[in-house]
């Protein structure tokens, strides 16, 4: 995990030199800092959800996203601990009981407010990382913004970067029951949190290099349907079915091309994205 004691000693000896270019640096540092908690976050959980996944890219959303879908502690503060003495017996059935026994801490996970940290982190950004626009009443164009107003900025973050240097592990995976199944096409497993799972819900392949999607439908008969997502073609020359991962599709522009191989009888064909007008009926 991120070791916070040594970011906040970067950003501090760039404050300390106090020079225009040395606090657009520190300000640099604290928004990659931001970037980071947030994002091992995500990467704790990455076998839960794949950067197809994601609904928005931005660090703030992509926490929230695992908390939401993945585990809700991912952000929250806690102790762990372990018992000093082995049960013996039956285990405990109530907090009371479990309360009861005496316990060795190994670590703890500091808070992370989220709001707070888009808030640096869109802060830190406006004040030194952006030059703006020129308008008639600007003036000249200064390369470097307002050094009270970085200098600030940056005493604030570090201040409450302060607040979560003693934090020493992070907890990911999923607390609950999970469902899983292997992909059709490069064999990665594929896991879903069972409590995300009560209406539709598209799962791509996590392996970064496959280009599978599915789409899992809720629980009947014990058991979720899981339907591979694909655009069908019969191939000009063999006739032969052909079936196409529907996230190939996705990313193509107007008039581009695409070529696929028939893996039958080895010949090539084109498809061009274009749009389709279908008339209505009068």
């Amino acid at each position: 995990m991120l070791d916070i004691p040594k970011r906040l000693e970067v950003i501090q000896s760039l404050l300390r030199e106090n020079t225009r270019e040395s606090l657009t640096y520190a300000a640099l540092e604290g928004r990659l800092t931001i970037e980071y908690l947030c994002y091992e976050r995500f990467k704790l959980s990455y076998s839960y959800l794949s950067i197809e996944d994601l609904k928005n890219w931005q660090p703030k959303h992509v926490a929230q996203q695992v908390s939401e879908e993945i585990n809700e502690s991912i952000n929250k503060g806690f102790t762990l601990s372990i018992s000093t003495e082995p049960l013996s017996g039956k285990s405990p059935i109530n907090k009371e009981e479990y309360e009861s026994i005496n316990y060795t801490p190994i670590g703890s996970q500091s808070a992370i407010n989220l709001n707070k940290l888009h808030s640096f982190w869109h802060g830190l950004s406006n004040v030194a990382l952006h030059i703006p626009v020129p308008t008639i009443n600007s003036g000249d164009i200064s390369i470097y913004g307002d050094t009270d107003k970085i200098r600030k900025k940056i005493t604030d973050f570090l201040s409450y970067l302060s607040e979560l240097k003693d934090g020493n592990l992070l907890m990911g995976g999923s607390l609950g029951k999970e469902f899983s199944f292997n992909c059709c096409s490069c064999e990665t497993l594929i896991k879903k949190p069972v409590k995300l799972l009560t209406s539709q819900v598209v799962a791509n392949c996590i392996n970064p290099k496959c280009n599978e999607s599915y789409l899992i439908e809720p629980e009947k008969n014990n058991d979720h349907e899981i339907t591979r997502r694909i655009i069908k073609f019969s191939c000009l020359d063999c006739k032969k079915d052909l079936d196409i991962p529907l996230n190939v599709f996705k990313d193509l522009k107007f008039e581009q091309q695409l070529n696929i191989c028939c893996g039958e009888c080895q010949s090539s064909q084109t498809v061009i994205m274009r749009p389709l007008v279908k008339g209505g009926s009068g």
